[in-house]
């Protein structure tokens, strides 16, 4: 893996996700994202609907792996690689998001006219369903799969990032096309 190369990294905030955030936006400028839905919370013994993360603890960040280490290195130390150890051979790699992947699922997260809903990988047979790629509307040029997901009427679109996570919402079939 090249240090110098931009990618997605995986990375954990430990429940400072907000905090994680507004240093990224600041004096470094990464690029990050944090999949985030609306939740019902009890504050002070009221119920009120908040913006809160999907994985709680998770933020995507957009770097080469030198600007990451320089950036907790002056500004947040708290931010942290997250580490594979393959199965194999012991061999310990950062857990990083292939780029298409990455934007297929921004895409389809940042959709505020239709309803995203998130799950695990392991919650949704892909197997069932067909690899797509929307001509048109509002997720054009996105690729994910098509198939009947457990408790929603209609088949969903379905955004993957192997192993982590998984979005859905409801497209038009005649804006999708079959691909292999």
């Amino acid at each position: 893996m090249e240090k110098d190369e931009e990618q997605w990294y995986v990375m954990r905030a430990y429940k400072n996700e907000t905090k994680a955030e507004k240093h990224l936006s600041g004096k470094y400028g990464l690029k990050h994202f944090i999949p985030k839905e609306q939740a019902m919370r009890t504050c002070n013994g009221k119920k009120v609907i908040c913006t809160v993360p999907v994985i709680h603890s998770s933020v995507f960040v957009y770097a080469a792996h030198k600007q990451i280490v320089a950036f907790k290195k002056e500004i947040y130390n708290d931010l942290q690689f997250v580490i594979w150890k393959h199965k194999h051979n012991d061999n310990t790699h950062y857990l990083t998001v292939p780029n298409d992947q990455m934007n297929n699922f921004i895409g389809v997260c940042e959709q505020k006219e239709k309803e995203v809903t998130f799950y695990r990988p392991d919650q949704i047979n892909i197997e069932k369903g067909k690899k797509v790629r929307v001509h048109g509307g509002t997720f054009d040029k996105l690729e994910g799969i098509y198939v009947k997901v457990t408790k929603k009427r209609n088949k969903q679109f379905v955004v993957i990032i192997p192993e982590i996570l998984a979005a859905s919402t409801t497209v038009d079939p005649e804006y999708l096309e079959i691909i292999n």
